[in-house]
């Protein structure tokens, strides 16, 4: 069996004025879809500093009754992404046209899938969570792309469990 290939990443700051070229032309491209929903910059390129293996991610959000016209116009245009993991509430989508790989998630707003914003403020206002968040990076970077993702998971899981144990108590 042969070993994962090694996951490269590269300082956010390098990517950040590309990351916002990627973002302004998908919503260019996408126009007219994407009138009355919210299209907002997600994941490692959104955040302040820290390391990414050089994608764009953005979530675009949208009221109930649009979710299935929104979904229906991207999948027409984009690659569907994962979706297994797709619900009555979450879509995604990829796209390799854009000078950075771009990853599409459609969440309908106030969804138990509609956390990404949130996930996204959280991590930008704690600057120690996103050194851990790196360093688990770099630690799994060597092991490929499943091992890179299932280690951002697994962090990712337990903070998203402890900010919904937050907003509870």
């Amino acid at each position: 069996m042969e070993a994962a290939a090694p996951i490269t990443l590269v300082d956010v700051r390098e990517l950040a004025p590309l990351a916002q070229e990627v973002i302004a032309s998908f919503e260019r491209d996408l126009g007219s879809a994407l009138a009355n929903v919210e299209v907002h910059h997600i994941g490692a390129t959104s955040l302040p500093f820290g390391l990414t293996k050089g994608d764009v991610d953005v979530n675009v959000r949208v009221d109930e009754s649009r979710f299935p016209a929104v979904v229906e116009t991207l999948d027409e245009r984009l690659a569907a992404a994962q979706p297994d993991n797709w619900t009555a509430t979450f879509a995604s989508f990829s796209a390799d046209a854009y000078a950075l790989p771009l990853g599409v998630q459609v969440t309908v707003i106030g969804s138990p899938d509609d956390f990404l914003l949130a996930l996204r403020d959280h991590m930008r206002a704690d600057a120690s969570l996103l050194r851990r968040y790196d360093n688990i990076k770099v630690a799994a970077a060597s092991g490929g792309s499943d091992a890179y993702w299932m280690a951002k998971d697994a962090l990712l899981r337990q903070v998203l469990s402890t900010m919904r144990r937050g907003h509870r108590g």
